[in-house]
């Protein structure tokens, strides 16, 4: 019994030490880097929409999608339009040594016949 108390803990112990690793890099980023504007839009729309950006050069950059309905995903795609990875978050880091595109899908509110979408990428350049 001694053995899978000791195992469960561990993994326990692993997985927040996982978590704040990872929002202890996110940290990092946005504060130790300057984010320089390569793409910001805002733009009024109707339905479920979305964003795709043009190719982007290597680098580290920060994507910041916001509106009024709800951001359903951030896609990353290589330049032949196959996922890299996707997220469901509003936000995220992302870093590449090959080009890639931002795709930002749009979920419309309910009862609402336009809505304002709007995203940001910009890339990151140590201070």
């Amino acid at each position: 019994m001694g053995l899978i108390k000791k195992l469960v803990v561990g993994f326990f112990l692993l997985l927040v030490i996982g978590v704040a690793g990872i929002f202890g890099m996110q940290y990092y980023y946005l504060h130790a880097y300057d984010k320089v504007p390569v793409e910001v839009k805002t733009e009024t729309v109707s339905g479920d929409v979305f964003y795709l950006s043009h190719v982007l050069e290597p680098g580290k950059y920060y994507i910041k999608a916001s509106s009024e309905g709800s951001v359903e995903k951030i896609t990353i795609l290589d330049e032949k339009d196959n996922v890299l990875t996707e997220s469901e978050t509003d936000s995220m880091i992302y870093g590449s040594s090959k080009p890639f595109q931002v795709r930002v899908d749009y979920k419309a509110p309910l009862n609402v016949d336009s809505y304002e979408v709007s995203v940001g990428i910009y890339r990151l350049e140590k201070k």
